[in-house]
């Protein structure tokens, strides 16, 4: 089984849409042009876990969605979903933006928008959670905090061996470790304290793995996982540090597609986590 389980497409009208919307979006803001650097991965960031948020509210015990809105919010739709928003609320801002003649302040807008929507969101699944009677912030504010810390340990190792690595990747460096951080934190917390299953076949299988060795009865599961997610963004960095500098627009871009891969997931584990009788 190569996809996550529960991943399916909605019906054929919310495609078409959701293909519509994609399409619209990225070519606008293709004509836009607005300005990418690494500035736009630290915007991107609360986006990210925006859509992991969003798919967390359409899983069990929560399910707030009604049945009409429900199917843009499942695997992989949610995906699209997210982007639409996203793209929409970039071409906005740049319109307003190069109207009023501050398009350095665009990426800034983008970010602090994003950190609105996620800060209402984290506080209606708190109040979904202490109305349901399954509120728990213990969890979800360890694997924040210990995503934080381990991403200081690994960025600042980094800056010690390969200084000019973290100077070129100064901004997107620390968005990609926190986010596999997060999310080898998160899915370890889940699966060796919690009891949320992976869904996703790579994870499960590495986890899988990890329960084989000698060590599985001391550290659990969980921790080879956050191990190869670590190793995986430090690569990622010290591969594209020079591309960054090269090509910066593009190296931006991918660095952010690499850190959603890994904040999406983790914020929907983190969201999940309050709802947690654990």
């Amino acid at each position: 089984m190569v996809l996550p389980s529960g991943f399916a497409l909605p019906p054929v009208p919310y495609v078409v849409g959701l293909v519509a919307g994609t399409v619209l979006v990225t070519a606008l803001l293709v004509a836009l042009e607005p300005p990418v650097d690494q500035r736009v991965v630290v915007a991107l960031a609360p986006w990210m876990a925006i859509g992991g948020a969003l798919h967390a509210f359409h899983q069990p015990p929560i399910e707030l969605y009604d049945a009409t809105l429900a199917p843009l919010f499942g695997a992989p739709a949610v995906y699209f979903t997210t982007y639409v928003v996203l793209g929409a609320t970039w071409i906005l801002l740049s319109f307003v933006g190069v109207q009023r003649g501050h398009t350095e302040t665009i990426t800034r807008n983008l970010g602090l928008v994003g950190l609105g929507v996620l800060t209402v969101l984290i506080v209606l699944a708190a109040i979904s959670a202490l109305r349901s009677g399954l509120l728990t912030l213990v969890w979800s504010t360890v694997a924040v905090v210990a995503a934080a810390v381990v991403t200081a340990v690994i960025v600042l190792a980094l800056a010690f061996w390969r200084t000019p690595v973290v100077v070129r990747t100064r901004y997107a460096a620390p968005v990609v470790v926190f986010a596999h951080a997060l999310d080898g934190v998160s899915t370890a917390i889940g699966a060796d304290i919690v009891g949320i299953s992976e869904r996703s076949p790579v994870p499960r299988a590495i986890m899988e793995f990890a329960g084989t060795l000698p060590t599985a009865s001391l550290l659990g599961t969980g921790w080879l996982f956050l191990a190869v997610k670590l190793v995986v963004a430090a690569l990622v960095v010290l591969l594209t540090h020079e591309y960054v500098e090269d090509e910066p627009a593009e190296a931006s871009l991918l660095l952010a597609f690499v850190a959603a891969v890994g904040l999406g997931p983790a914020a929907n584990n983190v969201v999940l986590f309050l709802f947690s009788s654990v």
